[in-house]
Parts: C-alpha cells; structure tokens; sequence
C-alpha cells in the first residue's frame, strides 16, 4: 500500500489535537480538506471537538 500523509491538505491541522505523529497520518475522520478557493488564516476559531471511540 502507497499512503499519504493529508494532515498538509487538512485545514485543522495547525489546531488538531489528535496525535502529535502528523507526518504518518493518512486516514483521519476530522480531515477537512482545503479548498483553493478558501482563504486560510491563521486567527479562524475552530469548533471545540470531543474524540469519540467507536
């Protein structure tokens, strides 16, 4: 299997809080992906989230 990391096209990823092994992430349920078309700033509130086991 060839994976990627998505954390670098993921717009949570300067707040998320997840797991501090960004770099070996290639599946996430929060990933969010920036869009071309999005303004990225650094001062946009993220939504408080609750890591729930399933």
């Amino acid at each position: 299997m060839n994976h990627f990391n998505i954390c670098p096209s993921c717009i949570n990823s300067n707040s998320c809080a997840l797991t501090t092994q960004k770099e070996k992430v290639w599946s996430c349920s929060e990933f969010d992906e920036i869009r071309p078309h999005e303004a990225i700033t650094e001062n946009v509130k993220q939504p408080v989230r609750e890591l729930e086991l399933v």
